[in-house]
């Protein structure tokens, strides 16, 4: 089974090379809230707004357990963008509610069918049968892993192999490895734009990108 085992690491290791593949995987996963896991700033906000109209800044801040800086600044960022509005309130004109803009609907409702085209071109060289055992498969090991004690493995191989393995690090945003010190690129953007797999949108980005996974529900 080692040259086996041997060939499925070097398979995977292929796959997490091409780019388009892992660069689509780790976003999805990322944004992913299926298993409970929150779909990241900006976007999580958006897609809260598309849920619950005219909400407040004091709801955002209640919904997201978030701290009210925070939600002010997403919500700014958003506006900004051309993807929410702040109208006063009826009731109390001191009170801001917040709503997605026709360009902010149209993002939220276009970016479902992105994230199926790009999965059914990633997954294109499979039949729906083959798809399925891979399902079967992936699901079958990923419980296996989950559930065994391959950790202490790879830390005692990593650790045998000093300078010549990986370089490992353990921050605020988990675990990561890096084999080469190049420029890692992150999925959140550093510019005062929204953070939507780290691309400019708005009226100074050409219009409201979409990308692969921006969606109102999972």
């Amino acid at each position: 089974m080692t040259q086996d085992t041997q060939q499925l690491l070097r398979l995977f290791g292929r796959l997490f090379t091409q780019r388009g593949f892992a660069q689509s995987a780790m976003w999805t996963l990322h944004s992913d809230h299926r298993e409970g896991a929150a779909p990241r700033g900006q976007m999580r906000v958006l897609r809260l707004i598309a849920q619950h109209d005219r909400l407040t800044n004091a709801d955002i801040v209640e919904a997201l357990d978030i701290r009210p800086s925070s939600a002010s600044a997403m919500v700014a960022k958003l506006e900004d963008a051309g993807l929410v509005s702040r109208t006063p309130s009826d009731e109390d004109g001191r009170v801001q509610l917040i709503s997605l803009t026709d360009d902010g609907k149209t993002f939220i409702e276009s970016a479902r069918d992105d994230k199926d085209q790009l999965a059914d071109k990633m997954f294109a060289g499979l039949t729906a049968e083959e798809q399925a055992q891979l399902t079967g498969l992936m699901l079958k090991l990923i419980g296996s892993l989950e559930n065994g004690d391959q950790d202490e493995a790879v830390d005692a191989y990593f650790e045998k192999l000093g300078q010549f393995g990986p370089r490992r690090h353990h921050g605020h945003h988990g675990y990561r490895q890096e084999w080469g010190g190049g420029l890692r690129r992150g999925f959140g953007g550093h510019d005062g734009r929204p953070e939507f797999g780290g691309r400019p949108h708005g009226p100074q980005g050409g219009g409201p990108g979409l990308h692969p996974d921006d969606q109102a529900d999972n």
